[in-house]
């Protein structure tokens, strides 16, 4: 029966062609099409809020009636991924209260009986503090606050409601607030997401935030648990089982939170851990929030929770580095680029050193002789975005870029002109954009930068602001003056699912 079927088969394939051939063009009917309109690409509503979508547009030449199903889910990878899909309403209109609030797809089937068409939106569910820019401060005598700038939804604008909060801590009066160093935000969907805040105080503290809420669900005492202070906090890791993100100790030593037991390991790198960076790379499914920590000496990197060191060449120490974040169609150009000075002579001799995302093939792609001082240090706060090549950066209270990837990356120099200067009094506290985690490489969700700035001399107002800049143009976009006490860090504040 084996080979009998072995010969059947190509037999009947054949004459299943045959019967085909020479068939008209005309005698092809095109299926009826489905074409809708009527709703915005992001649709936003409120938690526990009935959302009310009644302006969709549809039309089908099928003649037949439409059958809809709305659909919704937690993102993933490229847009319009999703998963753990939840059947919501069959009706050409919805109506529907979400109890949660997060970042969503949404999903539209039509069916007229010829043609099936599928239609995604952006759904973000708000509850209050979902998205926005979070600012840390602390006044003169350190007590701490967090400022909060909230992206408004367009029903939000229209009625005026609340953007701007000067302490989102006092939503916790039970905790004492006091020199806060770094916050971070961190999401890895299907696991859990939050806010991460460092400080300086007696005991430590490390306070871990409920991401809606903004209500404290752990506070850690590092001091009385490991016997260090930790500040600057940098990039997760939230692949797979993995969880965690990095923080500097005061001891120049790296230190992993591990979210899903709010502990503290320490990692032993081959050089101090002084300065952090943090690097987005773009892959083909997802950003990733790779890091590095740096001192004069040489680098430390953490490529699949491995460690890796790369030191300064002989007679020169490191002065500053940027990761590249690249965007679509250049996936596999994801680099560390490391500034190198020569520690003596005049004039000193500057090397741009590009290296893969795990610290290896090191490649000299710039040598030159410093003519004119760099505009450029180890406290230099420096952000890349999948616009360009570009990684932009602050100096002496301006902001300039260094075209890294660019055909020729000399640091700018003393008599470069500045891309952004600010009002004068106004001191660069810190940088950042509005970069996702966890988007694709083919979208583009880093095209703001935000500055967060203090005015010792302003009075009639707080001293801390904030200005937003576009990426694209260099234009300014939106400022904040006055809006709070003088600021440590800045972070965007963005919606996550979980």
């Amino acid at each position: 029966m084996k080979q009998l079927a072995k010969y059947l088969l190509p037999l009947c394939c054949g004459i299943a062609l045959a019967s085909c051939y020479g068939l008209d063009k005309e005698e092809y009917r095109e299926l009826a099409p489905i074409t809708v309109s009527g709703l915005d690409r992001t649709i936003y509503a409120k938690a526990t809020e009935t959302l009310h979508l009644d302006k969709l547009r549809v039309e089908s030449e099928s003649g037949q009636d439409l059958v809809y199903e709305w659909s919704y889910g937690k993102p993933a990878g490229d847009f319009p991924g999703m998963v753990d899909t939840t059947f919501i309403s069959s009706s050409p209109t919805l109506d529907y209260a979400f109890d949660k609030a997060g970042n969503y797809v949404l999903r539209l089937r039509i069916d007229n009986g010829e043609s099936i068409g599928f239609h995604y939106y952006d759904l973000r569910v708000q509850a209050g503090f979902d998205e926005g820019f979070l600012i840390l401060c602390n006044d003169d005598e350190g007590a701490g606050s967090l400022a909060f700038v909230k992206k408004r939804s367009p029903q939000e604008e229209a009625e005026g409601a609340q953007e701007i909060w000067d302490n989102l801590l006092t939503i916790n009066p039970e905790y004492d607030f006091r020199s806060l160093r770094d916050v971070y935000v961190f999401s890895s969907p299907g696991y859990a997401s939050g806010i991460l805040i460092s400080s300086g105080d007696d005991e430590g503290s490390i306070y871990r935030l409920d991401p809606v809420t903004l209500s404290v669900t752990y506070r850690m005492k590092g001091m009385d648990e490991y016997g260090v202070r930790t500040g600057e906090i940098l990039g997760e890791r939230t692949s797979g089982t993995a969880h965690w993100a990095y923080l500097i100790g005061d001891d120049e030593r790296a230190y992993r939170y591990e979210f899903s037991t709010d502990m503290l390991i320490v990692r032993e790198t081959p050089f101090p851990a002084r300065y952090g960076r943090q690097g987005l790379f773009a892959s083909k499914t997802a950003g990733v929030r790779d890091i590095l920590m740096f001192s004069e000496a040489g680098i430390t990197g953490f490529p699949n929770s491995r460690i890796a060191g790369y030191a300064a060449p002989d007679g020169y120490e490191f002065i500053n580095m940027a990761a590249g974040r690249i965007g679509a169609g250049q996936y596999d150009a994801s680099k560390y680029y490391c500034i190198a000075r020569t520690i003596e002579g005049a004039p000193k001799t500057v090397k741009i050193i590009s290296t893969s995302s795990s610290l290896s093939s090191p490649t000299e792609i710039k040598t030159y002789d410093e003519v004119q001082p760099m505009l450029m240090n180890a406290n230099t706060r420096i952000v890349t975005t999948k616009l360009n090549g570009n990684a932009y950066y602050d100096y002496d209270n301006k902001i300039y870029h260094w075209a890294m990837t660019g055909v020729d990356p000399v640091v700018p120099a003393e008599g470069a002109k500045p891309d952004i200067t600010l009002p004068d009094g106004e001191q660069i506290m810190d940088i950042c954009t509005n970069a996702v985690p966890s988007t694709s490489s083919a979208v583009v969700d880093d095209d703001q930068l935000l500055i967060a700035t203090y005015n010792p001399t302003a009075t009639g107002r707080k001293p801390g602001s904030l200005y937003v800049y576009s990426l694209k143009t260099m234009e300014k976009v939106k400022e904040y003056v006055g809006i709070c006490e003088k600021p440590v860090a800045v972070a965007y504040k963005f919606p996550t699912s979980n």
